[in-house]
């Protein structure tokens, strides 16, 4: 696989079936076009042990008859949304083999997914990330030594990095010196999902936090031939993604944020809060700013892709759940635009 960053978050790829070469080549195949094989190796990894439990030995059996057993034994294990991503897996290798030649033609298309499960993401409010932030700020001034600052000050940028300018945390942690400009007040994403690649304007405060950052590092380490932006010292090493999600959801906890993922008596499952939340955050509140901004949010909306890195919009709005605020706003301005009824005094159908 050529995408490293991935390596360590791939489960392990000991298919046993007869298409178990197959299926390997479909995530490098995958994996070469830029796409995230992280949950299509899930998805492979679950049928291949399917095939192995039912004893299926050759593509002759692969009929729309297979995927119903498949489709009702795991209706009795998993969510319906969990459900979904394996069939969509079981369908893109389908294709696959088809492009393969492995088969003539895809026996498997129109066969009917599962209703998803409504669901609704927690979308952190201001008032939330303003508490969360204020309580990483405090820690910093509480650092008794110039490691426990360090370490306190390298936190809170991260994390406000995050919402600040919507990365991705993987982009985040993939950051370089040489990626972050001073003078342009910029940052240089490096090619991530689908191998895109921007350059981003970023807040003053962002700037600020970096270069504060980057004073503090001197002061503990000294000159280094580190080149990561991000870092943890003593010893140096890079930011492990599942320790900052469990340092993440602590803080929460402590400030009274976190719950579990549960229904809300309605039949809608609520998400729990999690460190990709504050990416989420910050697309619902910079269109939040632009409807009270008066803004053409219709204009707005493609630089909002381009910037979160999306190749096209349909991917953006995943992130745009409507919140209260959201539709206060929307509401006003619908009510500004259409609630005069001028034009009933001129029809001459209703007088």
């Amino acid at each position: 696989m050529r995408r490293t960053t991935e390596v360590e978050h791939l489960p392990p790829l000991d298919f046993e079936s007869f298409l178990a070469d197959l299926m390997r080549d479909h995530l490098d195949y995958l994996d070469h076009l830029g796409f995230s094989i992280i949950q299509q190796a899930h998805n492979l990894r679950r049928i291949d042990r399917f095939l192995v439990e039912h004893q299926v030995r050759d593509l002759g059996q692969w009929d729309t008859r297979l995927l119903l057993e498949f489709t009702q034994e795991e209706r009795r294990r998993v969510r319906s949304a969990t459900l979904r991503l394996y069939l969509d897996g079981w369908r893109r290798f389908t294709r696959y083999l088809v492009r393969r030649d492995c088969l003539s033609h895809n026996p498997l298309e129109g066969f009917p997914a599962p209703r998803p499960e409504p669901y609704r993401p927690h979308v952190f409010s201001p008032a939330e990330l303003a508490r969360f932030f204020h309580f990483l700020r405090e820690q910093v001034a509480q650092a008794r030594s110039p490691l426990e600052l360090y370490r306190a000050w390298s936190h809170y940028t991260l994390y406000h990095l995050l919402y600040a300018c919507g990365l991705r945390v993987s982009e985040a942690l993939r950051l370089r010196r040489e990626d972050y400009s001073r003078e342009r007040a910029s940052l240089y994403i490096r090619p991530s999902k689908f191998l895109k690649d921007r350059l981003i304007p970023v807040p003053v405060r962002v700037c600020r936090n970096l270069d504060r950052l980057w004073t503090l590092r001197q002061s503990v380490e000294g000159q280094s031939d580190s080149d990561l932006l991000l870092a943890q010292l003593n010893p140096l090493r890079p930011f492990n993604r599942r320790c900052i999600s469990a340092r993440f959801r602590t803080i929460l906890r402590t400030l009274g944020i976190y719950y579990e993922e549960a229904e809300d008596g309605h039949g809608v499952r609520c998400g729990t809060p999690h460190l990709h939340e504050l990416r989420r955050a910050f697309a619902v509140h910079r269109l939040l700013r632009w409807y009270r901004e008066g803004a053409d949010v219709d204009a707005k909306l493609p630089l909002l892709a381009t910037y979160m890195g999306h190749g096209f919009f349909g991917h953006t709005k995943t992130y745009l759940t409507l919140t209260r605020q959201l539709l206060e706003q929307a509401d006003q301005r619908f009510a500004r635009q259409f609630d005069r009824l001028d034009w009933i005094r001129h029809d001459a159908a209703i007088e």
